[in-house]
């Protein structure tokens, strides 16, 4: 289990300010320091190198158990549903998690946080939704669809039910709803393939 809280308390350094130090979000970096996830060895290294101490003291493990880096994917910021604006920007990860195993012959698979109640009971706050781009979408998959906007792409999570004319036709669970976009509006529906609580 990483050290890096207790490290950064040893050194008089705040998580912020090691986070501003590496050219990380500050929130991304306390994903590491509350163990929500282990940091990959590249990000070890740059803490290592920042804070003076070795690699195995970041990673809490001796020289000879640090194990070659897995296949990670990116992590965007929560994809929110729900009425009102949804706000996931998702043109830039947040932080990379290791991959699942069926996601590692996935070049471009990725996951999203999620946030709100729209999809409530089937998806909760908190939870990470793995994201297989290829998957073809059928009628009751539950889907990310990723909207360009302001020069931004953001994304929501939904059921997919169908293709009407020139639109995509969504539900949502909380409240019970249908939503509609233009297919115009849509830059790309991709499956949700499997979830892990954080």
């Amino acid at each position: 289990m990483n050290r890096i809280k207790q490290l950064c308390a040893e050194t008089d350094i705040t998580i912020s300010e090691l986070a501003r130090r590496i050219d990380m979000q500050p929130h991304a970096l306390r994903r590491y320091t509350r163990h929500e996830s282990e940091p990959k060895l590249s990000l070890a290294k740059c803490i290592a190198k920042e804070i003076g101490v070795g690699v195995e003291d970041v990673l809490g493990v001796s020289a000879g158990n640090i194990s070659a880096p897995t296949k990670t994917i990116p992590l965007y910021g929560a994809a929110e549903g729900g009425v009102g604006v949804e706000i996931t920007d998702v043109s830039a990860p947040i932080d990379e998690i290791e991959a699942p195993s069926f996601l590692n012959s996935v070049s471009d698979g990725y996951a999203v946080y999620i946030t709100g109640s729209s999809m409530e009971p089937r998806f909760r706050s908190g939870e990470i939704a793995f994201v297989h781009p290829h998957k073809p979408v059928r009628a009751g998959d539950d889907v990310i669809v990723q909207i360009e906007s302001d020069g931004k792409r953001h994304a929501i999570i939904k059921r997919f039910k169908r293709f009407d004319d020139d639109a995509v036709v969504l539900q949502q669970h909380n409240p019970e709803k249908e939503i509609t976009y233009q297919k115009s509006e849509v830059s790309a529906l991709h499956s949700v393939i499997g979830t892990y609580v954080s």
